[in-house]
């Protein structure tokens, strides 16, 4: 039985590369070229213009005027994707993304915006960020190495000569993902942090999908850049009595697993329970709150917050 997810990869190919042999598109999808051909007489017959040429310069190819016909798809799937292509829209701002936005959007008479994604912040910080994300994508796009100055969470600062692959949205940030050429490995980088940033020009040449050559200096680069995400921090699990008046602000950030309010406790308490990064950030976050906040476990936590209370005492004090 013939996938039909081919034959859509097929007329997607010969009308962006207008010509293809029989022989690149087997060794693209894997199979033999009687499979293709098998392809071709499938799309022949549906009605879809395809013909070949034999000789020198011949090859596989589709009528110049041809373009899929708008019945291909259903109207739940034209808004789909007419919501899709906004979205791209608004976080590339570049001309062409518009533009292929709106010829997306007449596909269809049905509302389009029922998604909107705003770029911008809450604080000025939004529109650096913006800066530093246009700046990445273009290095990305046209296979260049950036160089900028990077924040890390460890105290760290220091000039990165980066080669890009991807911009990633996790949690409620922008990270950039590619290899670092000082740390010899694949590594993230927080937009935010990033200052100074720009393209050398000069041309990257270790790509994500070619990682197999750099395997014997980084265990690193056998992850793939999700499971990477999900082992970037180790997570502790906190319980913490908290007013539920400021329970809202662990919700923007973390999944509440547990929530009780107990009879012994003044009105408006509650004890919560949640999963966050044992980072070298964690306690200055929960003094955050200040009073409000009592952490009743794990112990160790609580132990390093008493001892910071200790300084900041000393230093205010003494």
């Amino acid at each position: 039985m013939i996938n039909t997810e081919n034959l859509f990869e097929l007329v997607y190919i010969l009308i962006d590369k207008k010509k293809a042999t029989a022989r690149d598109l087997s060794e693209h999808f894997g199979v033999s070229t009687r499979t293709i051909y098998r392809w071709i007489d499938s799309l022949c017959l549906a009605g879809i213009p395809i013909f070949s040429t034999k000789g020198f310069g011949g090859g596989i190819e589709i009528d110049g005027n041809y373009s899929l016909d708008k019945t291909v798809l259903t109207e739940d799937e034209k808004v789909s994707l007419a919501a899709a292509a906004n979205a791209v829209s608004a976080l590339s701002g570049d001309d062409a993304s518009r533009a292929a936005a709106g010829k997306i959007r007449s596909l269809t008479k049905e509302k389009t915006d029922w998604l909107e994604v705003d770029f911008g912040s809450w604080n000025p910080l939004g529109a650096y960020i913006r800066t530093v994300f246009d700046v990445a994508k273009g290095a990305i796009l046209k296979k260049q190495v950036l160089c900028f100055d990077y924040y890390s969470s460890h105290g760290e600062v220091g000039r990165r000569f980066v080669q890009p692959w991807k911009i990633v949205f996790r949690g409620q940030a922008w990270y950039l993902y590619g290899w670092c050429n000082q740390k010899e490995e694949a590594r993230y980088f927080k937009l935010s942090r990033i200052q100074n940033i720009r393209n050398t020009r000069r041309t990257a040449d270790i790509f994500e999908d070619s990682l197999e050559a750099k395997k014997s200096k980084s265990k690193d680069v056998e992850r793939e850049y999700s499971e990477r995400l999900k082992k970037e921090y180790r997570l502790v699990t906190l319980t913490v009595r908290i007013p539920k008046k400021e329970l809202w602000r662990i919700m923007d950030d973390y999944k509440i697993e547990e929530s009780q309010a107990s009879a012994e406790e003044p009105d408006g308490l509650t004890t919560v329970t949640f999963k966050i990064p044992d980072e070298v950030w964690l306690v200055t976050y929960l003094l955050s709150f200040g009073s409000s906040l009592e952490v009743v476990a794990p112990k160790s936590v609580k132990h390093a917050l008493e001892e910071e209370i200790k300084r900041m005492y000393q230093k205010v004090f003494q």
